[in-house]
């Protein structure tokens, strides 16, 4: 029996303007393809007037919830990692603080995609290891030669001391609050929305920014610390996590807990649930 298959297939997609776009797909055979943005806010716009000229110039105002405008055309390839080097008794001892990488331009010593934002503890490095101990500043701060261990994305590091940065968009599946909570060792820095994780305008991340929640642990004692923060449905968040190890053993895991969900059912799993920095449609 012939299967009939529908001739226009149209997909409506949320986004912040002040009108209704179409954009139509016609191939050469099969089915076409109609894409509909249909607002759900409205830019403000502003005029600025000089001595010499008048001009206008439209002036975005994000969503209160801090959302920002990803390209919707762009599939959920997982959070951005990059990892950077931190020196032994760096970041997460105290100082400096996590906007460090920034602040001093680092460039990742190695980047990749990932889904999931979790590692376990590990504990001492390989039997027979060298054991030096570079810092005059922690006489008694050891540090194993060619110790590394496996993060996320295929990305591995030195295992002595090390930053790693997950950076891209959450897309809410429901509406309600939902539960963001982290563990680490020694420190996680968790940035959320817009201008916190990532400016929806430009796509950076603010180096002057107050982290959402800081965790921080050590000796195989790490605490938990939990936030919680209103999304909508089909909107896309901006979400940065900054860990990093000074010495010796590490960890992290972050989650985010739905609306309803039991404790236990907290996530650090997000399949098709987050996109890349780069999938940001910024000004």
């Amino acid at each position: 029996m012939a299967i009939d298959i529908p001739a226009i297939a149209t997909t409506t997609i949320p986004y912040l303007g002040s009108c209704t776009d179409r954009i139509t797909w016609a191939p050469c055979d099969g089915q076409t393809i109609v894409v509909v943005q249909t607002p759900i806010a409205v830019p403000v716009c502003s005029t600025t007037v000089n001595p010499t000229s008048t001009s206008s110039a439209p002036a975005w105002t994000p969503t209160p919830s801090g959302a920002c405008l990803v390209n919707p055309l762009c599939t959920p390839a997982g959070l951005d990692i990059s990892y950077y080097a931190n020196p032994l008794g760096g970041y997460s001892s105290g100082n400096p603080p996590s906007s460090y990488y920034l602040t001093e331009g680092l460039e990742p010593l190695d980047s990749s995609l990932t889904n999931v934002t979790f590692f376990p503890q590990n504990y001492n490095a390989p039997a027979g290891s060298q054991v030096v101990y570079p810092n005059p500043n922690y006489p008694s701060g050891a540090y194993w030669v060619g110790w590394t261990r496996d993060t996320n994305g295929g990305v591995i590091v030195d295992a002595n001391n090390f930053t790693v940065v997950y950076q891209g968009f959450y897309r809410a599946p429901t509406t309600g609050t939902y539960t963001l909570c982290s563990t680490a060792d020694n420190e996680n820095d968790v940035f959320f929305g817009h201008d916190n994780a990532l400016s929806c305008l430009d796509g950076k991340a603010p180096a002057d920014a107050t982290p959402l929640l800081t965790t921080t642990g050590g000796n195989y004692i790490n605490g938990i610390v939990c936030k919680t923060v209103d999304l909508t449905a089909g909107l896309y968040y901006p979400v940065r996590n900054v860990m990093g190890n000074w010495q010796g053993p590490s960890a992290f895991n972050f989650t985010i807990q739905g609306p309803g969900a039991a404790a236990d059912d907290r996530a650090h799993d997000f399949t098709g649930l987050v996109y890349p920095v780069s999938c940001g449609s910024f000004l």
